[in-house]
């Protein structure tokens, strides 16, 4: 692990600067120099820049066998954070045994979460953002409970990403979650307004349909955004019915999404796929009932540059 700064990005702004300075400098002639400076442009326009509090970052991890287990770090062991043991479903209902199925499992098509579709699309065992993480020992990876994003763009306005559903489970078929994303401020200390990607199972459970798996929207966010997700299995309150809402900055999490014990403690965890431009997996589980009552409802999302096919 070698970044600890509280932005996880590659700054290009000098480099930009410079680009967009040839962009300008270019004569009628220099054909050759002129499609340089359009793949460079492009390339560098724009970026979704990962914001953390300090001392948290990129950390890497395997499935290589070892002492730790047939996969690695892979092993429901709680660390990093969401690798996790989850309850097996029960036929719709609640309990059964433990499986292997949190998000680490779905991303390298293993165990017991073939989610992704085929290990032909699962991305494998990407750098996730949290504290420090040793590997060889399987110890840290603790949660960043301020993650949120920047959407920067250099010369253009209103930079637009592709989301794509890659997995939404819960116990029972009725209980999928909404997710989405939200407004915030550069220092992520406001709660703004929520923009739905996909919707779920409606509150209260049951009453609408889920988007499938695979489908793909377009968003344009705030500057300043993050991600959430409403778990409508675990209900904030019932009059109005109101399923809990989980955010990305931990802090704006509805009480029942944060509690230790009973239903609470939803979590995101984002991972990075290097791309033309920064690719993020984010996925949204509750890690802490799931040894308790199954009801483990997990998420999970690509984002990438709307230009990027």
């Amino acid at each position: 692990m070698k970044t600890t700064n509280n932005e996880g990005r590659i700054n290009l702004r000098w480099l930009a600067h410079r680009i967009a300075g040839a962009c300008n400098d270019i004569r009628p002639g220099t054909i050759l120099i002129l499609l340089i400076a359009i793949a460079a442009c492009t390339t560098c326009a724009s970026a979704q820049s990962l914001i953390g509090s300090a001392g948290n970052g990129w950390q890497t991890w395997n499935i290589t066998p070892s002492a730790l287990g047939p996969l690695g770090d892979l092993n429901s062991n709680n660390s990093p954070y969401w690798d996790v043991p989850f309850l097996t479903f029960n036929a719709g209902g609640y309990g059964g045994n433990l499986a292997n199925k949190s998000v680490g499992w779905c991303l390298t098509s293993t165990g017991d979460c073939q989610g992704v579709g085929s290990a032909l699309f699962a991305p494998g065992p990407l750098p996730f953002w949290a504290g420090p993480y040793d590997a060889a020992t399987d110890t840290g990876g603790a949660l960043d409970p301020k993650v949120y994003f920047r959407s920067t763009s250099y010369g253009y306005s209103g930079q637009s990403y592709k989301a794509t559903l890659y997995l939404n489970t819960a116990t029972n078929t009725f209980e999928i979650n909404e997710f989405g994303w939200f407004e915030t401020n550069a220092a992520g200390s406001v709660k703004g307004a929520r923009h739905i990607l996909f919707h779920g199972s409606g509150n209260p459970p049951g009453t609408a349909t889920p988007d499938p798996v695979g489908k793909t929207v377009t968003f344009t966010p705030t500057t300043y955004f993050g991600y959430y997700y409403q778990d409508v299995s675990d209900p904030q309150t019932f009059s109005p019915y109101a399923g809990c809402i989980a955010y990305t900055i931990f802090a704006f999490n509805d009480s029942d999404c944060t509690a230790a014990s009973g239903q609470g403690d939803h979590v995101f965890a984002v991972f990075l796929q290097t791309n033309t431009d920064p690719t993020y997996w984010v996925a949204g589980q509750d890690p802490s009932a799931c040894t308790a009552d199954g009801d483990c409802n997990l998420t999970l999302v690509k984002v990438r540059p709307a230009r990027d096919e």
